[in-house]
């Protein structure tokens, strides 16, 4: 069988890159970016029948572009940022958005009339600088894979809108058919813009570090809060109900960390911590450069509280789920999922800071609830969201979409969205 030679085009960095890669000072100091993407990358080595080439932009490269093969995988980088300083002052200036991000565009369509690919698969269509790539491309199928979608209303009213990042997204939807969804409420913003998509249930693989038993039992922390710091995730919630929780049990601690969204997430946070009269029972901090150190770090907690208040089914639920942590959060997008048919993980409804306090004083005072909830939540999780058949479900709908566009062949009914969904509530009932 012949291969199917795909493109991604995406942003993400790891250690194994960067130690390829031509970098300036600025760009050594870069940490992991979308593990998600390495993860995608780690199980499409085991999948023959894919050529798989990368096209990612990259911080602080000297060169303005970089390839290489590793592993069976081509990779493809480009600069994205201003030759000598390494720094993206377009963005400052709105230059950039502009001009169409046309650098961006011109270095991507140099790399595809090279590679020649029978399909364009976009990992992420909010961020305009590379997401921005895929306009225009008329003769080559593309997929847009969705991870979020910024331009959701609810989104601004917790921040401000960034235009750039709004306009092109909706525009990305506007001029493309196929697209990846992982919640319920993604098509219908998708329809605001595309009147008739192919809605693909999509996931992408998670990192599972496998941990010794001295790890697993070195519980410094009640709950752990790791994500990105910006107010879509809840961080200010889970301070709240922090707060209430110590109300009774005084000494609980929490570690919270994760990439700031801005420069004053992390002290602003610290200043809501001392407001509430908790700064002695949680330690907040950035992320970690390794993705892989984070997680370790995660499973010093007995708890994981994540409140997020705009989301799919966040990654970060799966890896604490695959290190034993039993998990409150929020009802939000499709997190109901997890207890089809049975409860695996306790959340609450969004903006409830009272119920989540609740949830997360049941799991300090019943041992056994926790360790059963974990027990089931990591059972589900293994049966629906296996790497390997996320995987194979991408290279599934690479065939479907390349079979539609070009000989019009109609989409395989179980690749949908809506029917995916169905069979993993129907599942959980049967477990």
């Amino acid at each position: 069988m012949d291969k199917i030679r795909v493109v991604w085009i995406c942003h993400f960095s790891n250690q194994r890159v960067r130690e390829r890669l031509p970098l300036a000072a600025q760009g050594k100091t870069v940490g992991d970016l979308a593990p998600w993407i390495t993860n995608l990358i780690e199980e499409f080595k085991h999948l023959p029948e894919v050529e798989l080439h990368v096209i990612s932009p990259h911080p602080g490269l000297r060169a303005f572009s970089c390839s290489f093969d590793m592993e069976g995988v081509h990779y493809h980088f480009f600069k994205a940022d201003l030759p000598l300083i390494h720094r993206h002052l377009g963005h400052l200036f709105g230059l950039e958005s502009r001009t169409g991000f046309l650098r961006n565009r011109l270095s991507v369509r140099c790399l595809l009339g090279r590679i020649k690919p029978e399909l364009v698969n976009l990992i992420g269509a909010e961020n305009a600088y590379y997401s921005s790539t895929v306009l225009g491309i008329k003769r080559i199928p593309v997929l847009i894979s969705i991870q979020g979608i910024y331009s959701n209303p609810d989104r601004f009213k917790l921040q401000k809108k960034i235009w750039e990042l709004y306009h092109y997204e909706r525009k990305i939807h506007r001029e493309n058919r196929y697209f990846g969804v992982s919640s319920s409420f993604m098509p219908e913003l998708i329809k605001r813009d595309c009147t008739d998509p192919v809605l693909f249930w999509n996931r992408f693989p998670l990192k599972i570090v496998k941990l010794d038993e001295g790890s697993r039992c070195d519980k410094r922390h009640d709950f752990v809060f790791f994500a990105r710091l910006t107010p879509v995730k809840g961080p200010d919630d889970a301070l709240k109900a922090l707060a209430l929780v110590k109300r009774d049990r005084p000494g609980v601690t929490m570690r919270m960390m994760g990439p700031p969204a801005s420069a004053t997430s992390i002290e602003n946070l610290k200043a809501q911590a001392r407001e509430l009269g908790i700064e002695d029972n949680v330690e907040i901090t950035g992320g970690y450069p390794l993705h892989e150190d984070l997680l370790r770090e995660a499973a010093k907690a007995r708890f994981y509280l994540l409140p997020t208040k705009i989301d799919t089914i966040p990654g970060t639920i799966f890896e604490a789920i695959y290190l034993g942590l039993p998990v409150v959060s929020y009802a939000t997008g499709d997190i109901p999922l997890l207890n089809s048919g049975d409860t695996r993980v306790l959340l609450s409804e969004r903006g409830d800071i009272t119920s989540l306090a609740g949830h997360m004083t049941r799991l300090l005072d019943d041992p056994a609830l926790g360790e059963s909830l974990a027990q089931k939540a990591r059972s589900f999780v293994e049966r629906w969201f296996d790497n390997r058949d996320i995987a194979r479900n991408f290279l599934n709908q690479y065939r479907a979409v390349i079979a539609n566009f070009w000989d019009d062949e109609p989409i395989p009914p179980g690749l949908l969205y809506e029917n995916y969904l169905e069979s993993m509530k129907k599942g959980g009932l049967q477990q």
